[in-house]
């Protein structure tokens, strides 16, 4: 059995390195699989997996807390992922990292808006507007900088509600801080998502009608990725994080997830990097940097 400690290390192990990972794994998967299509069967199978290994390991029921809690946060996180794989089409993986990134930002405002987290201290606020500031200049970045299309003006904006979702995802399920069954809370979180997944894939594609002899087998083998390591390992260690460690410390991952896909997107897709791109990554990773902070003694003597 693992210490608590080092459940910990390689939770955070698996959220920083194979969550900035999934960009690039999406990037590959979307060239021949519809988006929305992508995200259900990504969630079907893992939550098929879930579920089998919630029956091996015969954990007791969910209780009707637990049950509402999983669902309803694994709709909004996997509706977030979904808007994700969406926007991917028109913006280059590293792009939509960093600006998924700020979620610590969206973290403390719905927590401070609709979780009764508290007026944030100032020095959250200034870490938030910088950050803020480097998504603004992202959002107004010309095409140079890797973004295709009339609709990739706005589509940096169109990720923030994906942040927005995400965070209210992960908040929700902080409201259950013990789960004795683990195992069984994702499954229903995987399988509700997943659910949602289908419904926006019938309303906006047509999965029935399309053509999966043509999908590569490249994107199969993203998908694969995505399945395995995206959502097994890091969904599953991100779940466990988000109910048994700070938010603070949780939201971290926001700091190393942009470094990992810009490197992975520059180095296996091609994808520009633009000094405007670069100053505005500084200025997203200053912002998180300042937010994300410890303490000093007399501002934790205040809050």
């Amino acid at each position: 059995m693992l210490t608590s400690k080092l459940k910990i290390i390689f939770a955070f192990a698996a959220v920083y390195l194979v969550w900035g990972s999934t960009y690039l794994a999406i990037s590959f998967a979307i060239e021949t699989i519809q988006p929305w299509s992508l995200t259900a069967i990504r969630f079907v199978l893992a939550s098929l997996c879930m579920g089998l290994a919630a029956l091996v390991a015969k954990e007791s029921p969910l209780s009707k807390h637990e049950k509402r809690t999983s669902a309803l946060s694994g709709i909004f996180l996997v509706l977030a992922n979904g808007i994700v794989c969406v926007i991917e089409r028109w913006v280059p993986s590293g792009i939509t990292a960093v600006v998924i990134g700020a979620m610590p930002i969206w973290i403390m405002l719905v927590g401070w808006l609709g979780f009764g987290s508290g007026w944030p201290s100032a020095r959250k606020l200034i870490g938030a507007s910088i950050g803020l500031v480097g998504i603004a200049a992202i959002a107004v970045a010309d095409t140079r900088g890797g973004m295709t299309g009339t609709f990739a003006r706005w589509a940096p904006l169109v990720l923030c509600s994906s942040s927005l979702l995400w965070a209210i995802g992960t908040l929700l399920q902080r409201n259950v801080k013990s789960v004795r069954s683990g195992i069984s809370f994702l499954f229903v979180q995987m399988a509700s998502g997943a659910g949602a997944a289908i419904l926006m894939s019938f309303i906006f594609e047509s999965p029935l009608r399309f053509d999966w002899a043509s999908v590569s087998e490249k994107s199969w083998l993203a998908l694969g990725y995505l399945v395995v390591f995206g959502s097994l390992v890091g969904f599953t260690a991100y779940s466990w994080l988000s109910r048994n460690v700070e938010p603070h410390l949780v939201s971290t991952y926001a700091l190393v997830n942009p470094v990992i896909a810009v490197a992975l997107g520059w180095l296996f897709a091609d994808e520009p990097l633009t000094m405007n791109f670069l100053i505005a990554t500084v200025l997203v990773l200053v912002g998180l940097g300042i937010l994300m902070s410890p303490l000093r003694k007399a501002e934790a003597s205040r809050s």
